[in-house]
């Protein structure tokens, strides 16, 4: 039986057991799969291994470790793609029983950049129906369940990255953003996870505000995932040129950095008290270690989810479902979420056009409150993970009221655990900078990291 902890091991731990011998690429991607069998049954938040290919991909890796010729840090490192990121002979079913799943005849930007870079992408991962839900509920996979405990909540829509990277079924995980998918299920699960810039992650389904990134259990290992995904191509017109970014130059100095504390980005919406708490004892450290930090008050106008960001992105929603290239019978769907997402019909296209609107001048207070700051603070979800069962439907605005407005203004943000509830639910900081500000988000989150208290500190062992 393989070891199972292998694959819960970091990017750079595996790289030196491989350039040592003790350990091949092989080894790691069996302890993969060992670890997604004993886990995910109960877990699902796994759709497909892709074993063969990924043995063949290992074997390749470990010659080129044995030569000494291997492509860089992530040369045999097991990866996991979110279900709506595709790879050539991968099923994709939009996380919905609507839908007979397609198989992929094209790789996504993100998967050509891991490959080139010699990663063994070896699973996809589970998503709610369309990648709508704040949830791991899907007619298509069941319902994933929380890395801490199976009664509760993953958080979504990237449930499955979420739980993988907790559960340690591999290093890296990739998901996608588009309101808060990344940073709310890593929140509810202790990983860290990052939502670059717009553009910044070259991906082949472009949406407002949608983005691809790493959800791992340490900064590093999303950095070193960051400096292979982050590449210009051609097939995404949003994507960023290349800046020569040094992704794994972690170290900041926190003395003096100007950093904004907000508990809520629009006036009368705030967090669980328990969550405000966590974040309070991680301003702290960063405040001792003579960070210049300041409360930022509500920066938005008006309640930006339910004007703006919830209509728009609902009718998207309802567009997918009533799209024959994309849904077989909605019937089969998620009827509550149907349900929910079909009231939209009731607003006129002249109402839709002025949500849509509407996002311009939210987006605007957005970037002229992250230009006062180095980074701002915050919870990133406004609530602890509910039961496993729920749609979070009518908690949507709940983890979203703090993670979507910096979607539609494009920049970077992030999730790391700051602590636990008293029951033990994972509390997420978010810490977000101004446009291409990447690297900052990362250096900050680094520090946090490695500075936080004992008890924020998620305690990996104890998930084996």
């Amino acid at each position: 039986m393989p070891d199972q902890t292998i694959a819960g091991r970091s990017v750079a731990e595996l790289n030196d057991a491989f350039a040592g011998g003790s350990l091949t690429p092989l080894d790691a991607l069996e302890s993969t799969i060992a670890r997604i069998a004993a886990k995910d049954d109960t877990h699902r938040a796994v759709y497909v291994i892709d074993a063969d290919e990924a043995r063949e991909s290992a074997r390749r890796s470990g010659e080129r470790w044995r030569s000494g010729a291997a492509l860089g840090p992530l040369d045999g490192i097991p990866v996991t793609i979110k279900e709506n990121t595709a790879k050539v002979g991968l099923p994709q079913s939009y996380g919905t029983a609507a839908r007979e799943p397609v198989i992929a005849t094209e790789n996504s930007p993100v998967v050509d950049r891991l490959q080139e870079a010699g990663a063994v992408v070896v699973a996809s991962t589970s998503m709610p129906d369309f990648s709508g839900l704040g949830s791991g509920v899907s007619s298509r996979h069941g319902i994933a369940r929380n890395a801490w405990n199976p009664a509760w909540n993953t958080g979504g829509s990237s449930s499955g990255a979420a739980v993988a990277a907790a559960l340690g079924y591999a290093p890296v995980n990739i998901g996608t953003d588009i309101g808060g998918s990344i940073r709310i299920p890593a929140a509810m699960n202790a990983a860290f996870g990052f939502k670059p810039s717009y553009g910044r992650v070259p991906i082949n389904d472009t949406y407002l505000g949608r983005c691809a990134g790493p959800i791992t259990r340490s900064v590093r290992d999303a950095a070193h995932t960051m400096a292979l995904i982050a590449r210009p191509d051609s097939r995404d017109h949003s994507s960023l040129p290349d800046e020569s970014i040094d992704w794994t130059d972690l170290d900041v100095d926190i003395r003096g950095l100007r950093l904004g504390v907000n508990f809520g980005p629009v006036e009368g919406k705030t967090a669980d008290p328990e969550i405000v708490a966590a974040i309070r004892r991680a301003v702290a450290v960063f405040e001792a270690a003579g960070a210049q930090v300041e409360t930022v008050e509500p920066y938005l106008s008006r309640d930006y989810l339910s004007t703006g960001f919830i209509p728009f992105f609902t009718a998207h929603l309802w567009a997918q479902m009533n799209d024959k290239n994309i849904v077989d019978d909605l019937s089969r769907a998620d009827q509550e979420m149907v349900a929910a997402v079909s009231r939209i019909d009731s607003l006129s296209s002249l109402e839709l056009i002025q949500a849509y609107d509407s996002i311009g001048p939210f987006v605007q207070e957005t970037v002229n409150m992250l230009g006062r700051y180095d980074a701002v603070l915050s919870p990133t979800s406004g609530i602890l993970a509910g039961p496993a069962e729920s749609r979070m439907m009518t908690e949507f605005a709940g983890p979203a009221n703090f993670t979507s407005a910096f979607n539609a203004a494009g920049t970077p943000a992030a999730s790391i655990n700051c602590g636990f509830s008293k029951d033990g639910r994972p509390i997420g900081l978010q810490i977000a900078a101004d446009r291409r500000q990447d690297l900052t988000v990362l250096q900050v989150a680094a520090w946090y990291e490695a500075h936080r208290d004992p008890e924020a500190t998620p305690q990996w062992n104890s998930l084996d």
